[in-house]
């Protein structure tokens, strides 16, 4: 089983053909299936009318889905049925989950807006706050350019026993301790600039750290986040989101971006996304045509790669609720499925053709710095 969201897991090895893919949308899971390379097809769909911002898969086989403003949903039907598990949930507008194994448990963590961290060790029976997150000196400036400019928990990831939580806008955070306490690896002296969207992480690399920072590009640690610098330019792409990388090869790494920022695509009323691979780490970076659209309106929100056999299939889904798939690693591409959109917030009503002003969407407000970046930026 393969999940593709916003906000969840991103990488998969198996051992045989999975021809099971679980989307997040705006409106609910839905649930693909294909018999051996038939097309893909729509089996199931579930939690209709539920904005699905994350989908996370415990060691167990449990399925966890975190939603915008229901909270947090588990199914053990791979999919099929669900059941709200928020005992102890107190911020139900929920941007991230991630399931793993933390001091020697298996855990399932979500984070919010606002930013807070959500903690289960018993399967999602019951969660607790890690109330550490909000004392790391940043916390009283993280924020975000829409209104209510509340900061929220983008990414966690688990990495040796490590935890990495992504703050948009503010911090990246890491803790050693399982969450007891959080140390903020300084990515910019301005907490405005740090604007986390992934966490790319992998034990073969020890001290690399790769980031996709909306405001500033991809970034990398080579020396455990001591120190960061910009890493290699992407080709007429502006701001990453989605970041993956293969299970088996960490230096090979995909990236969806899109020309410009918000305030570009909300004008123009489009995106402009792409995707681009990396075979170094992401030093230098080529961009995927081979069926990928150019020039559309809509931005790839979600990004996930999975490895069967030596065979690197990777599955991408944008703002109109396309979903696209490549079998040989990005060199070719295909529409497989037309769903609700999936998006990182309202990003897909943001660029709905003919839209009417909307308050919430287009009174932004970012730091001097990329209020200045943005202005000089043409698209």
């Amino acid at each position: 089983m393969i999940l593709l969201s916003p906000g969840g897991d991103t990488a998969y090895r198996t051992a045989q053909p999975d021809n099971t893919l679980v989307v997040a949308t705006v409106d609910g899971v839905f649930l693909l299936e294909r018999e051996g390379d038939s097309a893909w097809r729509v089996a199931h769909h579930a939690l209709a009318g539920c904005f699905i911002a994350a989908l996370t898969r415990a060691s167990n086989g449990a399925l966890f889905a975190a939603t915008h403003g229901v909270g947090m949903a588990r199914s053990d039907d791979n999919g099929r049925s669900w059941r709200w598990i928020n005992n102890g949930i107190e911020q139900f507008d929920l941007w991230s989950a991630r399931a793993g194994k933390l001091a020697g448990r298996d855990v399932v963590l979500t984070g919010s807006m606002p930013a807070h961290l959500f903690i289960s060790d018993d399967n999602g029976e019951t969660w607790r706050e890690l109330p550490a997150l909000r004392h790391v000196a940043s916390a009283a400036q993280w924020t975000f350019p829409p209104p209510p400019r509340l900061g929220h928990v983008k990414e966690i990831v688990i990495a040796d026993d490590v935890l990495y939580v992504g703050i948009e806008i503010g911090a990246l955070l890491r803790s050693r301790n399982g969450g007891q306490s959080f140390e903020d690896l300084k990515i910019d002296p301005d907490v405005g600039e740090c604007d986390l969207h992934r966490i790319l992480i992998d034990p073969r690399r020890p001290g690399r750290i790769l980031i996709a920072n909306g405001l500033m590009g991809l970034m990398r640690s080579d020396d455990n986040g001591a120190t960061w610098r910009k890493d290699g330019k992407l080709p007429e792409m502006d701001y990453p989101d989605a970041y993956v990388m293969h299970p088996d090869d960490p230096d090979l790494l995909f990236v969806s971006a899109a020309v410009g920022w918000p305030p570009h695509w909300y004008k123009l009323g489009r995106a402009r996304g792409k995707i681009a691979r990396s075979r170094d780490g992401g030093k230098t970076w080529e961009r995927l045509f081979g069926g990928l659209p150019d020039g559309q309106r809509a931005l790839f929100s979600a990004m996930t790669i999975a490895v069967e056999s030596g065979k690197t299939s990777i599955f991408a889904g944008d703002t109109d609720g396309q979903i696209f798939e490549s079998r040989n690693g990005g060199d070719r591409w295909s529409v497989i499925a037309d769903l609700p959109p999936l998006s990182k917030g309202d990003f897909y009503r943001a660029m709905a053709k003919g839209r009417p002003a909307i308050a919430n969407l287009d009174d932004m407000a970012f730091n001097a710095k990329a209020t200045a970046r943005i202005a000089a930026t043409k698209v």
